[in-house]
């Protein structure tokens, strides 16, 4: 006989995602006690094991799933500036975009900097063209400093920002990465170009103070839980380090944090590879943390050099490969989770045969090593990974790059990027995610609708039929398999007993509304651990 619950929720389409014959796909009711599910079922049943003390929740017919968990998203560098940044993942006109600007700019003292950093892709805008301009910036924020960016291709600067930064010729003459457009007269547009070129922009803007950033940290916590993610898998990133985890520590400390987070940390820069991964591996210990926040492994970048891009191989000769042998053996004598960075195949190829290399002296195959992005993984590659115990950590990345993709790989080699159904069938162990916020929307609901679609922002089709997900495969793959990723998928994930009460009541019912629509989906209230951390009012 169950405990008595502390709350019960009833009258709900409740999505367990349960694999145990006794516990039904879905039920109407949940039970809950010490943070924990304790019984899951029919209305009937529930309302039986509470008593007077129970709180009772009635869903009133909503869906409910499991908290969502993205497997690959950069949160503790979002957490830096959060509160400083403008968001436009959901924004679809360029006039809706600027008025964001332009309400920014009354509410903000004249001469702080209004920042929009990411996650969006022009290609959104059915009235943007390629994005705002100077002038568009100088009409609707003349008085503070704006710095617009669009993934990582290109930054979108206002006439005061270029004053605030020196950019003139001079400047623009002496810099080594990154390219400046100019007009038909030959002045500088305030448009820079090229990834390398982000970074330098990064140094040049204000910096919050440590009490601000721990207050972003929490904030977009609360932004992950308002759309009914309850946990994270944190990548690392460009321009993340040993030194930038304070904050994030210490909204732990302070109980702020509304989604549980896994961190996966990586080398700051080119040549700190070899000096801060053996730091990491000596003064951490896998697994190190509690429920909430907790050190998982190393990755995604192992070797700067070798860090590629859809369009950029990397390095792949056998010195680099050997190079990795000598960054990975030690991590995987020391018990480490790896996650490594892939998008071209030659390099999905050298880690396989390095990671056969390396299993042979220290086993790596419950070590749950992941390839992440991963879309040329094909199907010679299953058996390989599952031998490995190899998972993938794969994103809703074409969704904004789809294009891109296309015209450099083809539209028949994008189809099967990767072969998802070769994937599921074969039961490899998939988590999905977003790998926002700069190159990605960090909206859940955007990401599952492109893996039911394969549509881009702007309708071209990517994946093909056959490796298009359905509803309930993208949600496990959401879920409990991107808690397989760090050692969880057997407390959370699921909504069944002895499972984490983590679970969003969504605001419409993911499994039937129209596919086009799903991207529009948020969380009524969110649960983690059977504690509410965010709530819209709508559910009693």
């Amino acid at each position: 006989m169950p405990s008595i619950p502390e709350q019960i929720l009833l009258n709900g389409r409740i999505t367990t995602l349960s694999d145990d014959g006794g516990v039904p796909g879905e039920v109407s009711a949940l039970a809950i006690r010490g943070g924990v599910i304790i019984a899951a079922g029919s209305d009937e049943e529930i309302r039986a094991l509470a008593d007077d003390s129970t709180e009772v929740v009635d869903l009133d017919g909503r869906r409910v799933i499991p908290g969502l968990i993205d497997s690959h998203v950069h949160f503790v560098r979002a957490g830096l500036t959060w509160n400083d940044e403008l968001r436009w993942e959901d924004v679809y006109e360029l006039s809706t975009a600027l008025s964001t600007i332009a309400e920014a700019a009354r509410n903000q003292p004249k001469g702080t900097w209004i920042r929009v950093i990411g996650g969006w892709d022009e290609k959104q805008f059915q009235d943007g063209g390629l994005g705002p301009t100077k002038e568009d910036l100088d009409r609707v924020a003349p008085d503070h400093p704006v710095y617009v960016q669009m993934q990582y291709a290109w930054v979108q600067l206002n006439t005061l920002a270029m004053e605030t930064l020196g950019i003139n010729d001079e400047l623009v003459a002496g810099l080594t990465v990154g390219t400046f457009d100019r007009d038909e007269d030959g002045e500088l547009t305030g448009r820079g170009s090229g990834r390398m070129l982000m970074p330098w922009f990064y140094k040049q803007l204000p910096v919050p103070t440590f009490e601000e950033q721990v207050a972003s940290t929490a904030a977009v916590s609360r932004e992950f839980a308002r759309l009914g993610m309850t946990g994270c898998i944190d990548g690392g990133g460009y321009n993340t380090g040993p030194d930038v985890y304070g904050p994030i520590y210490e909204a732990w400390r302070r109980g702020e944090l509304a989604t549980r987070v896994r961190l996966y940390q990586h080398p700051s820069a080119p040549g700190m590879e070899d000096e801060e991964i053996a730091g990491y591996s000596r003064y951490l210990e896998p697994g190190f943390g509690d429920d909430i926040l907790r050190m998982s492994g190393i990755g995604e970048v192992i070797l700067y050099k070798s860090h590629d891009g859809i369009a950029e191989p990397g390095d792949t000769s056998p010195e680099a490969m050997d190079h990795h042998e000598k960054l990975l053996a030690p991590l995987a004598a020391k018990r480490w989770s790896v996650q490594i960075h892939a998008h071209q195949r030659e390099y999905i190829d050298r880690l396989l045969d390095l990671w056969e290399r390396i299993d042979k002296e220290h086993s790596i195959k419950d070590l749950r090593w992941t390839l992440v992005h991963a879309e040329p993984v094909a199907k010679e590659h299953i058996e390989r990974l599952k031998a490995l115990g190899a998972g993938l950590m794969l994103q809703s990345l074409l969704r904004l790059n789809g294009e891109k993709a296309i015209s450099i790989w083809g539209a028949e080699r994008v189809a099967e990027s990767p072969v998802m159904r070769a994937l599921f069938d074969a039961e490899v162990p998939v988590g999905l995610g977003s790998d926002a916020m700069r190159v990605a929307s960090y909206n859940p609901f955007t990401s599952l609708q492109w893996f039911l679609t394969g549509l881009t922002v702007s309708g071209t089709p990517t994946l093909s039929e056959e490796n298009l997900l359905s509803r309930e495969e993208a949600l496990r793959g959401y879920t409990v398999g991107s808690a397989w990723c760090t050692f969880e998928e057997d407390v959370r994930g699921r909504l069944v007993p002895g499972y984490q009460a983590d679970l969003a009541v969504l605001s419409k019912d993911y499994m039937t509304i129209p596919v086009e629509e799903i991207h529009t989906i948020t969380s009524e209230l969110t649960l983690l651990g059977g504690r509410t951390v965010w709530s819209s009012g709508a559910v009693a």
